[in-house]
């Protein structure tokens, strides 16, 4: 009887110990960044993001400031951040995954469901599947995906 209470309070610490949890998609996320279309980028942004990386795909632009702005791309095999002002002065750059260029079908998914936020790491899991993984203020959240671009899961993380 003893070790019975045990194990059950040692299970019961354990499954309140996770660290993620599932919420629920209300799509409205509070981001420092806002996505963009590239129409509203500076010229010289857009010629610096082509000049930097030739043959960059799949270009998404986000706005920090007024004079600041984010391109989250493909290019060699790998998905990138970089960062310019509105001068094209490039101010960052970054690979954020490098399992691979993350799929059209899935960054159309992810952008439909999470228009304002800002991913800062996609990973190919074992299983096929890609995870988002961005934040919304200072809470940090991940989305997976499937290489179709159906969502399976969308949760907080610790």
């Amino acid at each position: 009887m003893k070790n019975t209470i045990i194990i059950a309070v040692f299970a019961a610490m354990t499954l309140t110990a996770c660290s993620k949890s599932a919420i629920e998609d209300n799509s409205n996320g509070s981001g420092t960044a806002n996505v963009v279309d590239a129409s509203a980028v500076p010229a010289a942004a857009r010629t610096a993001l082509a000049s930097n990386f030739s043959g960059a795909t799949s270009v998404e632009w986000q706005r920090h400031s007024s004079s600041s702005f984010e391109a989250q791309f493909n290019h060699s095999s790998q998905r990138h951040s970089a960062g310019f002002d509105d001068s094209g002065n490039q101010t960052s750059h970054s690979v954020i995954c490098t399992d691979g260029p993350v799929p059209q079908v899935v960054l159309d998914a992810f952008r439909q469901r999470f228009p304002s936020d800002n991913v800062y790491e996609w990973k190919l899991r074992n299983d096929g599947t890609w995870k988002a993984h961005f934040m919304r203020g200072s809470l940090k959240y991940e989305a997976t995906y499937t290489a179709a671009g159906v969502m399976l899961k969308f949760e907080q993380s610790a």
